[in-house]
């Protein structure tokens, strides 16, 4: 899920390139950044249960019950530019310092409610989006914006339907069919694991968002580390991998992340989650070289109680 937020830090500086040097593109940058930013508070999948210090993984989550979460990123890059003697005088034109040095934040915060199950074993829930703010105080996703549908313990929620005030409906959509395309696709896997020992998770992805296709591989290694009655408490570490299908540009981005969570044993969720990130990006086109460097801190709780 960490992925996601190098893909918002590398659209956030193409979307200012291309705003700058007044490109033609025929998908909006701005809302492939918002509706990425979305994903980052809505995958916190992880299930358990323990018996004789053995943590049995278990993805899924629980019937009748409420998650509070909050998510914060702080995040440092500096892009390198070079190509045509024309798009080097455009830069400078539009005050654009090469290489240039940005920092970014955001804060978010949901609620997500689930509910009764039904006959076939499924519950609903509904993902609110309470607060969700960049670095200058803009909202990102209008507060109040609720995601409906349905989800077993041991399946990914299926969403069915969006309702947001004041949302365009284009945006709408889009954000809808990006989030239940990225439910689909994601498999969570089940793990009987002792201290010490580790397993790996392969998650490739691929986000169709408006005619351009995000093409994701996410490694994840996961150490437990220590556990007790109440939490178990993991290691992780991350490599990633990114190309967009778009014939204008060629691009190739990699890199890694480490960090640890603690999970919740009685309620099957995750409540603590760290990770620092390191990515590169090289993007080519015709006219133009774009390379990309990033770090960025995350940070994720949670609070449960039952609804």
């Amino acid at each position: 899920m960490y992925f996601f937020l190098l893909l918002v830090t590398f659209i956030f500086l193409f979307s200012s390139l291309l705003k700058h040097l007044k490109t033609k593109i025929v998908f909006k940058i701005k809302t492939m950044k918002n509706i990425l930013l979305l994903f980052l508070i809505s995958f916190p999948f992880f299930n358990y249960g323990q018996s004789n210090q053995i943590l049995d993984f278990k993805p899924g989550y629980s019937l009748e019950t409420i998650y509070r979460q909050a998510t914060s990123n702080s995040s440092d890059y500096e892009v390198v530019y070079s190509g045509n003697e024309k798009f080097l005088e455009n830069l400078k034109q539009n005050g654009i310092v090469n290489p240039t040095k940005i920092k970014n934040s955001f804060n978010l915060e949901t609620l997500s409610k689930t509910g009764k199950t039904d006959k076939s074993g499924n519950f609903p829930i509904t993902i609110e989006y309470l607060k969700s703010i960049d670095a200058n105080g803009k909202t990102i996703i209008p507060n109040g914006t609720l995601l409906y549908g349905k989800t077993s313990s041991s399946t990914m929620p299926e969403m069915d339907s969006i309702v947001s005030k004041g949302m365009e409906e284009s945006f709408k959509n889009i954000i809808f069919q990006t989030v239940k395309s990225t439910f689909s696709q994601l498999v969570m896997p089940q793990k009987k694991l002792k201290i010490g020992e580790s397993f790996i998770q392969e998650s490739p992805l691929t986000l169709p968002i408006a005619g351009i296709n995000i093409e994701m591989q996410i490694t994840t290694t996961y150490r437990l580390k220590s556990m007790n009655s109440k939490n178990a408490f993991f290691d992780i570490t991350q490599t990633y991998t990114m190309k967009m299908s778009d014939s204008r540009f060629e691009t190739n981005g990699a890199g890694i992340g480490k960090g640890d969570l603690i999970y919740d044993i009685p309620n099957h969720f995750i409540t603590g989650n760290t990770l620092v990130m390191d990515f590169n990006l090289d993007l080519k086109s015709t006219d133009f070289t774009l390379q990309l460097k990033s770090k960025s801190d995350f940070k994720q709780t949670s609070e449960i109680s039952k609804n």
